[in-house]
């Protein structure tokens, strides 16, 4: 049985999101969700649609808080990241290469005021444009896409160059190690995960990376324990449920009921779940549940 569903494009997606999911030094008010000293603020706005998306995985809510956002929010980086996350989302890839040509216009925008912080978006800009075209054109045009992904490498080290210690920053790049290891066997996984071990924040996003990471190459204890610190920060996340869920099936046995426990869980906030997400947890509980469906 093919027990976990898409195990590559998860975490690509979720780097994708995070990649696109920067603050920005832009506007004046809201606390720094990355950074306990040497804060950077951001639209009070968009921090709430950062935190409904990746907190409390409301991607309804989020969706809805990108639109009053946008109103006095619109030179934000963060704010066209998170709506190009949501096209990839629902596979709109126009829109996706729409907000990400606005992502990299902010960033460019930052140059001169916040180096590091403009170095990142513009390493998320080339990222969400690479994703266009194999999306839109299908593998065949990888070759295309490859200069940007060197760009996107270049622009990372630039940032690193200024401060290699930034939590921002390495929760980007911990998150692109991350996904390197899980597509190179021959890759150290505990060395990719060293960024986000050591100084990536918030909490929430730095764990769920490294239970993703743990969960791919399936060592599932450290999954597990990974996954459980991801829900002491973020405790309401139906997509960390998710995640618990897919690891205790991925181990098995006696575990097999309280992995159905966390898909149901998940599934009792289906209002505010990503469709598409939505449907692959109800077809992964059924498929766990032996062609039952799971309650809601």
């Amino acid at each position: 049985m093919n027990r976990i569903l898409k195990l590559g494009s998860v975490p690509i997606a979720l780097m994708l999101t995070a990649l696109m999911s920067l603050a920005t030094a832009v506007s004046v008010s809201a606390a720094d969700p990355f950074r306990s000293s040497n804060s950077r603020a951001i639209g009070a706005e968009t921090q709430k649609a950062f935190e409904l998306m990746f907190k409390d995985g409301n991607y309804t809510s989020a969706v809805k808080q990108l639109d009053v956002a946008i109103r006095t929010e619109a030179n934000e980086p963060l704010l066209f990241a998170l709506r190009a996350s949501t096209f990839y989302a629902k596979e709109d890839y126009l829109g996706m290469q729409v907000a990400g040509k606005r992502v990299r216009s902010n960033a460019e925008a930052l140059k001169g005021k916040d180096n590091l912080r403009a170095h990142v978006y513009l390493a998320a800009s080339d990222l969400i444009e690479a994703g266009y075209i194999v999306k839109a054109e299908g593998l065949s045009s990888a070759g295309k896409a490859l200069p940007l992904v060197q760009s996107v490498f270049d622009n990372i080290k630039k940032a690193q160059d200024i401060d290699p210690k930034d939590p921002e920053l390495n929760l980007v790049k911990g998150y692109i190690d991350m996904l390197i290891a899980s597509v190179l066997p021959l890759s150290d996984l505990e060395s990719a995960l060293a960024s986000l071990k050591t100084y990536a924040a918030p909490d929430y996003l730095k764990w769920r990376g490294i239970a993703l990471a743990y969960r791919d190459a399936r060592i599932p204890n450290l999954a597990l324990e990974a996954v459980n610190k991801a829900l002491v920060a973020a405790p309401n996340n139906p997509d960390l449920n998710y995640l618990k869920g897919q690891i205790l099936w991925m181990q098995g046995g006696s575990n097999i009921p309280e992995a159905k426990k966390q898909f149901e869980l998940a599934l009792k906030k289906a209002n505010q779940l990503n469709p598409t997400l939505l449907a692959e947890i109800r077809q992964q509980c059924q498929n766990l549940s032996g062609g039952v469906k799971c309650a809601e």
